[in-house]
């Protein structure tokens, strides 16, 4: 059964319909999450040392193993259909957080979690539904747009989540997260339309786990796709890299006041609305000018702000400062998926889509890690100023190799 307009389906509907869907699957993951070492500690009574334990624990896992399922799921869309990859997803996931909020103990959570990152790969699945059915003159700018979900997604989540929790319990939460991620997959199913495939004689056929193993690996010696998962883990790496240290900083900044904790997360939504401002912007610009040559530009622009930082040490400095990098940095990720989606042929979208997640997750593993890591020995004014050169140097190496010249 579909209910989209139109005998061939109409791409305005597909947009609309998934950008709701990722801004509920990002929103729901940020409603539990953040609260999670409270949950473990309020509803199942762990001591403060332990529920951090099995809260790193349990959140890392579901990353680790989703980073490994994501080209899976990918790669078998490609074969199946994305539409029914994306139902699959949602179908599961939905599980999976109805499963989280009647759990007793950290060990059946832990569980959860670990199923969780088995079934993942809804998002790359409705990314990679929309990079088909966009027509190619507006792919910049919807996947700007779609970046948007993922920043209002992750932005309102943690809001609501706080409120839920206040009001009736963490359970509570997990619960809605459910009901959400229910109400977008009868979405998916009722009203989004996919472009059926051309068969090829590249075209992958079988679902077997080896048949796809091998297809990923042989996909690994594209050197364009290995190039853009590089830059998928450097941006999300310079993104997260602060992440472990931004409370203590602007702790820091503020003496100790009371208010720091609540400064904190204001600051860290600033990202989140600076790419809901600028992702459809860049995207456009992009579109126009050429992928690669505004991913260049705002990484350098992105660079040198993060290093202007390392002159501010006033907490209404440092928050402008934040957010006019977010500003910057938000036109990376449209326009990296843009490019990647004019070198991937359409039928190997969905491959590609899950081996850039991969990357993305392996980038937002690391990032925090090496951020706690220089945060033992260096400021974190010198530590925005490595950032900056990462990303200056990442886009000037950008613009000046042989990707560009593939546009």
């Amino acid at each position: 059964m579909n209910l989209c307009t139109g005998k061939k389906g109409n791409w305005k509907v597909n947009l609309a319909i998934l950008w709701c869907v990722v801004f509920f699957v990002c929103a729901s993951y940020t409603m539990v999450i953040p609260f999670l070492p409270l949950f473990l500690l309020k509803e199942l009574a762990l001591p403060p040392v332990v529920a951090k334990l099995w809260s790193g624990a349990i959140i890392a896992v579901t990353f680790i193993i989703a980073s490994f399922m994501a080209p899976y799921w990918g790669a078998r869309g490609d074969v199946i259909g994305q539409k029914k990859n994306a139902l699959r997803a949602g179908v599961g996931l939905t599980l999976c957080y109805f499963l989280s909020s009647l759990v007793q103990t950290p060990m059946q959570l832990l569980w959860v979690r670990v199923l969780t990152g088995i079934i993942c790969g809804c998002v790359p699945a409705c990314m990679t539904i929309v990079s088909t059915t966009l027509p190619q003159e507006r792919m910049g700018w919807g996947m700007g747009l779609m970046q948007t979900a993922n920043a209002s997604g992750s932005i309102m989540g943690p809001l609501l989540g706080g409120l839920l929790s206040t009001w009736f319990s963490m359970r509570t939460s997990f619960f809605v997260a459910g009901l959400s991620l229910l109400i977008a997959t009868c979405a998916i199913y009722f009203f989004v339309y996919e472009k059926p495939r051309e068969q090829t004689a590249t075209t992958p056929q079988s679902t077997k786990f080896k048949d796809l193993f091998v297809d990923l690996r042989q996909s690994l010696h594209n050197k364009t796709l290995l190039y853009i998962m590089g830059i998928f883990a450097l941006l999300k790496a310079c993104y997260m890299i602060i992440q472990p240290l931004l409370a203590l900083y602007v702790n820091d900044l503020l003496h100790g006041a009371p208010e720091a904790v609540r400064i904190s997360g204001f600051i860290l939504s600033l990202a989140g609305i600076a790419g809901i401002i600028a992702a459809p912007f860049w995207g456009r610009k992009g579109q126009k000018y050429g992928f690669v040559k505004i991913l260049s530009l705002v990484m350098v622009c992105a660079g040198v702000v993060s290093m202007c930082q390392i002159r501010i040490h006033g907490i209404w400095g440092f928050s402008l400062c934040y957010f006019i990098y977010g500003l910057f940095l938000a036109g990376a990720q449209p326009n990296v998926l843009s490019y990647m989606v004019s070198s991937v042929d359409m039928n190997e979208r969905g491959k590609a889509f899950g081996l850039s997640t991969s990357a993305d997750q392996l980038g937002g593993a690391l990032g925090p890690l090496l951020g706690g890591l220089l945060g033992t020995v260096l400021s974190m004014s010198n530590i925005l100023g490595i950032v900056g050169i990462i990303l200056i140097c990442g886009g000037y190496h950008i613009y000046r190799s042989k990707v560009q010249k593939t546009i």
